[in-house]
């Protein structure tokens, strides 16, 4: 069973490792402002979060099934204790896997923060062009019904000098 974890942690990684390859796209998709790819690159990131999903299953089961044979192990358990339990024979495979998917899952992390922050900074300079633009000022929030909110573009001129 250890070798049947081993390989569904190497799924795992390859999969958030094309996730990560998909963000890097979508990076690129973000900053020319290429709506019609980054429509594909959002669609085809959902296909991988459902298979990171489908992949997170089966090593839950895997570890229910090692539960039932050691009582000391359950669905929840993380690598540590996981390690101290492992047969010296896959230990060390066990261990780089672990370290591998650490590694994916924080790459894949810290370049989605940074892609949220730069599509929040182009949704900013949409709204100054609209402002800019319609000569209204589009709220930064969307409203309760999930409309963006307009309010009249006022300049007000200090001309005491």
């Amino acid at each position: 069973m250890w070798q049947e974890l081993i390989n569904v942690l190497l799924k795992l990684i390859e999969t958030y490792d094309n996730l990560f390859i998909l963000n890097e796209n979508k990076r690129k998709a973000i900053v020319e402002i290429d709506m019609h790819n980054l429509d594909k690159i959002v669609n085809e990131e959902q296909k991988i979060v459902n298979k990171i999903v489908f992949i997170e299953a089966e090593r839950r089961g895997i570890l229910k099934k090692m539960a039932e044979k050691d009582p000391l192990i359950n669905q929840l358990s993380n690598s540590k204790t996981l390690t101290a339990f492992c047969p010296q024979e896959y230990k060390e495979k066990f261990s780089i896997a672990n370290t591998k998917l650490s590694m994916s899952v924080k790459k894949v992390t810290d370049i989605n923060d940074a892609n949220r922050l730069l599509m929040r900074g182009a949704l900013t300079a949409i709204n100054l062009n609209i402002n800019s633009i319609s000569q209204l000022k589009a709220d930064p929030n969307y409203k309760g019904n999930g409309n963006q909110g307009f309010s009249p573009h006022r300049e007000e001129l200090d001309f005491k000098v």
